[in-house]
């Protein structure tokens, strides 16, 4: 049987981590990557503290006669009985960290049968360090560097030694391409692409965090589709190397894939921890909510943010952790899109420590809810007001092609500024609507219209929550779920116009329902006395 393994030359002037080379392409793979993220993770800022933990309990080890210790524990193991065994003496002058152990007088160790003294000791700490240190260098010159695709196959190269021979597997000896998951573990990073053949079901292994980028991966899966379409191929492949068409959730889906396992910090943030290297300080949490948590932040420039929070799960299957992200990406690819002064802007985002953090604008201001609280029911004038600011909020939204479906217009979710502006935050469950899409139920159940319990949602969803909001800054208490609210019958000072745009807006037959929220907007206009446009 022909062998599926050929040694080959490694053309040694191809250095670059994703060239072509006629009808090949080198690819960088990065076999200790585990290694490199946990070394990046362990000294980043926030751990920067274990470390001058770590370096003062080293010094206090000499200081306090450390080595001295060591050295009478190894003499009292093999045997050592002191001056009543008759086991000799020899003076220590402090060989071991000179200066660093105080003695005013010469200290007097035990020297065992086997010989233990203070050079002793240094001398086979020395012996071990290099030894260490020699078989690290082995172990890292024994590991490929690049991987080699070309019409014929797919081999290993080493790059970092001067080997210059590689190991390549033949595409036509290759009967199934499959996605290995190694015993307990659960990071994609970790797991194996195994590409098989008729004499072994394991001829070659390829870590996937061993290739780095989003565009190494696409060319890796580019080069087996291109030179191996006749194999068979596990789904899973594709999932893993195939990029999101949206350059952001690639962002996302690199930082959340290369964190370390295991979760740095499992209690909320505190005041003065750093994330993003350092470019944000967390001065105080702001609140917690269903969708995450929120936080008031400085930058590097001293201004202020809010950092928004969202857990991201470790120990699970793939494609739960790709719905986490797509979720807090649903928010980003919104926002980074809206562009208008009564929505929240979105700064930054990012992903630390298994969460991900969304960057937004502070509104200096309290929520509707907040307010309302706080200071009691509003007066019918500031309510109108209010309304008419929601409305170009979803003139806007629902303007857009395909319209925007916030699903979550609340009085949570509506900030007013110092300056009177309102706005609008918390796009997590808002969508992009067509005639054909559905979705799940979410929301607050209180400002849920009928369609949007059936998983249909559509712009007078909102209408619908907008109403709702307007009943509770008139009333101070929630409404009925799914019911038409009027806030007259609660309040018998707000007017029949005002009570009728609030049924109407909460109406729960859609036909009946406002249209639009330009449509509300007129009504408004009509029932302040202004002259309709």
């Amino acid at each position: 049987m022909r062998s599926e393994i050929v040694r080959y030359a490694v053309n040694p002037r191809v250095t670059d981590e994703l060239v072509t080379v006629g009808d090949a392409f080198l690819i960088a793979y990065r076999p200790f990557h585990n290694t490199e993220k946990w070394v990046e993770h362990r000294f980043n800022e926030w751990n920067t503290w274990k470390a001058w933990v770590a370096f003062v309990m080293v010094l206090l080890f000499f200081w306090l006669g450390g080595p001295a210790k060591v050295l009478e524990f190894l003499n009292a193991f093999t045997g050592a009985t002191g001056p009543s065994g008759g086991v000799p003496f020899i003076p220590d002058t402090g060989s071991i960290a000179p200066g660093l152990i105080s003695t005013t007088t010469t200290q007097l160790l035990p020297v065992a049968a086997t010989g233990f003294t203070s050079a002793k000791v240094v001398e086979w700490f020395a012996i071990l360090a290099v030894t260490g240190v020699g078989s690290a260098i082995a172990l890292i010159a024994r590991k490929p560097t690049h991987l080699l695709l070309d019409q014929k196959g797919i081999a290993w190269e080493w790059r970092r030694s001067m080997m210059q021979v590689g190991s390549k597997l033949l595409w036509k000896e290759i009967t199934h391409i499959g996605l290995t998951w190694p015993k307990d573990r659960t990071s994609p990073q970790d797991c194996l692409l195994t590409f098989s053949t008729a004499a072994n079901p394991s001829a070659m292994q390829i870590k996937l965090g061993g290739i780095a980028t989003t565009d190494e991966r696409e060319k890796f899966l580019s080069c087996i589709e291109n030179w191996a379409p006749h194999v068979s191929k596990d789904a899973e492949i594709y999932d893993v190397l195939t990029p999101p068409p949206d350059h952001s959730y690639t962002e996302l889906w690199l930082q959340a894939l290369s964190a370390p396992p295991k979760r740095e910090r499992l209690t909320p943030l505190s005041f003065g921890a750093q994330l993003g290297a350092g470019t944000y300080k967390i001065v105080e949490q702001l609140g917690v909510g269903g969708q995450g948590t929120a936080y008031l932040s400085t930058t590097e420039d001293g201004s202020k943010v809010v950092l928004k929070e969202f857990i991201l799960p470790v120990y699970v299957d793939i494609n739960v952790r790709r719905q986490a992200l797509e979720r807090m990406q649903n928010e980003v690819q919104m926002l980074k899109k809206l562009d208008n002064d009564r929505i929240v802007k979105l700064k930054d985002f990012f992903i630390e420590d298994h969460r991900g953090y969304l960057v937004l604008e502070l509104i200096d201001g309290d929520s509707l809810r907040t307010i309302v609280n706080r200071d009691g029911q509003m007066s019918e004038t500031t309510a109108i007001a209010l309304m008419q600011q929601m409305c170009h909020m979803l003139e806007y939204l629902h303007s857009l092609s395909p319209p925007v479906v916030h699903r979550d217009f609340t009085p949570d979710n509506l900030i007013l500024g110092s300056d009177g502006v309102l706005k609008l935050v918390d796009f997590n469950v808002a969508q992009q609507k067509d005639v054909t899409s559905t979705g799940t139920v979410v929301g607050k159940h209180a400002y849920i219209p009928p369609e949007q319990f059936r998983g249909k949602p559509t712009w007078q969803s909102d209408i619908y929550a907008m109403g709702a909001s307007v009943y509770f800054l008139l009333i101070g208490k929630d409404p009925v779920p799914i019911s038409s609210s009027h806030p007259k019958e609660d309040r018998a000072d707000i007017s029949n116009g005002l009570d009728i745009i609030v049924s109407r807006a909460t109406n729960l037959d859609t036909e009946v329902r406002f249209q639009s929220a330009a449509e509300i907007r007129e009504e408004l206009t009509y029932l302040t006395g202004a002259p309709r446009a």
